[in-house]
């Protein structure tokens, strides 16, 4: 800011200066031609006054001494009398003898010439030696000429008089030059002060500080500035906070989003990645992150397609299988960007995990394939024990009792695979609505098993029941006797003869815990992930024989989560299997 000070105060001085040598030298040249017009003047009328007194008598050598000496003539001029052939009669200064002819000066020629008095001219003097100006007046008498009056001054007396002027000028100049710097200097400072305040918030600004402000009130044009810099201060403040608004709402778009996101810049470096692409491709922001796509993108297998991208400007979709360590199947999506005129800013990636969809979509193919060969078995059966009765009317009585109930059984068992379809169906589209109530589960517990004792009873096995301690539980009491039905039935399924069926309830703080245990197969590990699903049975010979319809557990499991329930297997193959529901309190 002292620079600027200084600049200012400098540029000031710098135009005076100018100004004043340009009026130094106008007036120095209107002082010397006004002075040298003074000069001239005096010297004619000093002439024109002594041609008047000078008659033709007196124009002789003794004569004109004679009469000079009795004149009072200025000092400082110099008077020479001459006949008109060019003679010196009379000379102030000089001695008469020794002066040549003047009939050549130019004062006199011109005066000879004209008649009247010559111009002033100003040239080097023989006899001084020295500039000296001159001029001449033709003395006249009849109208005829009889000599010439020449008046002159040295140089040096005009010199003299203009050097005294310029003393007083060149004083009052410098006095001018003081005062003005003195002003200049006053005046820079109260232009800079504000500016440099100025500049103070302008360079506060440019660090990104914006919330400076000029508080000051200055005077005209750098009032208007102020008030410039303060609303472009507001302004700038008001669209960085927004920008700052608009990057976190993106950023934590991107953050939460399910899709990877990828932005390539036209160098084919990578600008932004969020946290679900990282997920997917299994690798660190800082080893992504502004580096180049071929490198990091490398195990994904679609650098053609972006290449492709661009090259074309064209959208390129595919599908992408990984393994990290476990399948993961994406949805892989590339388009081109561009900025606000449509300048192309490089490449945007979009990453979609569709492996759960893929999986559903192989479970809706199994559930057909599966719901197709459960129904052809049973209908197949029906459709043949009865085509051979209605061909056959001679079967002795005992075969067609049997051909009956072959076909009352597989009815039955149709009739029970379409109700469990029906249900399954209910639960995954929540078209079943929960009617909870208070209840013992103990009590549930007891009359839900009474009916199925003849069936233990049938198969050998033996039935435990938890003691009638209550245990009070807030859920759907029929759909809950329904969970026990299904894991009985399952338990008495694939539980040897002489084994033992247990069922117990323990409740914590937070939870009361239903479990059926047996000590029948087990479960292979192999079959544990995928015990739930529909129509899914470890041993399918075994589940078709004893009328399983392959559904039970896939209903278990959907009326346990109803309940916002969880529900557990553990199992060692051989030994004992335990299904665990855990209902909240």
């Amino acid at each position: 800011m002292n620079k600027l000070w200084v600049r200012i105060t400098l540029s000031f001085f710098i135009v005076l200066i100018v100004g004043l040598c340009m009026m130094f030298f106008f007036v120095d040249n209107v002082n010397r031609t006004t002075y040298n017009a003074m000069t001239s003047k005096q010297l004619t009328e000093e002439s024109e006054l002594l041609e008047s007194m000078i008659t033709k008598d007196l124009l002789t050598i003794r004569n004109t001494k004679e009469m000079f000496s009795n004149l009072k003539l200025p000092e400082n001029l110099r008077f020479t009398i001459i006949d008109k052939d060019g003679r010196v009669i009379f000379d102030t200064d000089s001695n008469i003898w020794t002066m040549s002819n003047h009939i050549d000066r130019p004062e006199i020629k011109e005066a000879k010439r004209k008649k009247t008095t010559s111009e002033s001219y100003i040239r080097q003097s023989d006899t001084e030696e020295i500039q000296m100006m001159y001029v001449a007046v033709p003395i006249t008498e009849d109208g005829e000429v009889i000599g010439y009056v020449r008046s002159s001054t040295p140089l040096e007396t005009i010199e003299a008089a203009a050097q005294q002027k310029w003393v007083s000028i060149v004083i009052v100049f410098t006095l001018i030059l003081v005062a003005t710097i003195i002003s200049a200097a006053l005046l820079a400072y109260k232009i800079t002060n504000p500016i440099q305040k100025i500049i103070e918030v302008t360079e506060r600004l440019k660090k990104n500080d914006y919330s400076a402000r000029i508080n000051d009130t200055f005077p005209g044009e750098l009032y208007t500035l102020s008030e410039s810099v303060n609303s472009l201060a507001i302004s700038l403040n008001a669209h960085v906070t927004e920008i700052k608004d608009q990057s976190k709402q993106l950023e934590s778009i991107l953050s939460n989003l399910n899709t990877g996101v990828i932005l390539i810049n036209p160098e084919g470096e990578i600008d932004v990645i969020n946290d679900a692409a990282l997920k997917m491709i299994n690798q660190t922001r800082d080893k992504i992150l502004n580096n180049d796509y071929q490198e990091s993108l490398v195990k994904l297998n679609v650098l053609r397609d972006i290449r492709h991208v661009y090259k074309y400007d064209e959208v390129k979709t595919s599908e992408v299988h990984l393994y990290n360590p476990e399948e993961m199947i994406l949805n892989f999506y590339a388009a081109p960007y561009y900025g606000e005129r449509w300048e192309k800013r490089g490449v945007i990636v979009a990453l979609h995990d569709i492996t759960d969809i893929k999986r559903l979509e192989n479970i809706r193919r199994d559930f057909v394939a599966n719901v197709s060969h459960e129904l052809k078995t049973p209908i197949t059966s029906i459709q043949g024990f009865s085509e051979t009765l209605l061909e056959s009317g001679d079967l002795p009585r005992e075969v067609e009792r049997e051909f009956l109930e072959i076909i009352y059984n597989e009815s039955v068992r149709l009739n029970k695979l379409i109700i469990d379809i029906l249900n399954l169906s209910k639960i995954e589209k929540h078209q079943i609505r929960l009617n909870e109530t208070n209840f013992d589960l103990t009590e549930l517990v007891h009359t839900t098993a009474r009916p199925m004792k003849r069936l233990f009873k049938d198969r050998n096995l033996q039935l435990h029941l938890p003691e009638n301690e209550e245990h009070m539980l807030y859920a759907d009491k029929e759909r809950v006797a329904q969970i026990l039905v299904n894991l009985l039935s399952n338990a008495a399924n694939y539980t040897h003869e002489g084994d033992t069926v247990e069922v117990k309830i323990e409740e914590t703080n937070d939870s009361i815990e239903l479990s059926v245990h047996d000590t029948g197969a087990g479960i292979p590990e192999e079959s544990l992930s995928r015990l739930f699903e529909r129509f899914y049975r470890v041993d399918s010979a075994r589940s078709t024989a004893d009328g399983g319809t392959g559904l039970g557990l896939s209903i278990v499991k959907h009326l346990v989560e109803l309940h916002n329930a969880s529900i557990t297997v553990d199992s060692v193959e051989g030994e004992y299997t335990t299904f665990t529901v855990t209902f909240k309190k």
